[in-house]
């Protein structure tokens, strides 16, 4: 997909549409798409961005109640998952939420400092 979107993108900037401009961008995709399988991890991402978008109408909600309530401050510990994809996805989505927000990874743990209702 790397692939495609760089020679996409490549194109879309390129002045004009000669031949030397599309062996170029193929060169350029292929660079990208061989640095991007080096250095992004595998994993379900699909899976992260639907997590994270799920939790957006949550964080409006949980902001609105923030505003008219009295606020208490708690700490707790949630699992860690495996996957460096899944775990970007659990954090993104919990420090998106006004009440939550994940201060320390320790070993297989996420700690997270929570606002809670008095």
């Amino acid at each position: 997909m790397i692939f495609f979107f760089s020679i996409f993108v490549w194109m879309m900037l390129s002045p004009s549409m000669k031949l030397e401009n599309f062996i170029f961008a193929v060169i350029s995709a292929s660079v990208s798409w061989v640095v991007g399988k080096k250095v992004i991890p595998k994993g379900n991402a699909a899976g992260a961005v639907k997590v994270i978008l799920t939790n957006i109408p949550i964080a409006v909600i949980q902001a609105f109640k923030m505003l008219f309530t009295v606020q208490l401050f708690s700490t707790s510990e949630i699992t860690s998952p495996e996957n460096r994809i899944e775990e970007f996805g659990k954090i993104v989505s919990i420090t998106l939420t006004p009440k939550e927000l994940v201060v320390l990874k320790e070993e297989s743990k996420l700690v997270i400092h929570e606002v809670k209702k008095e």
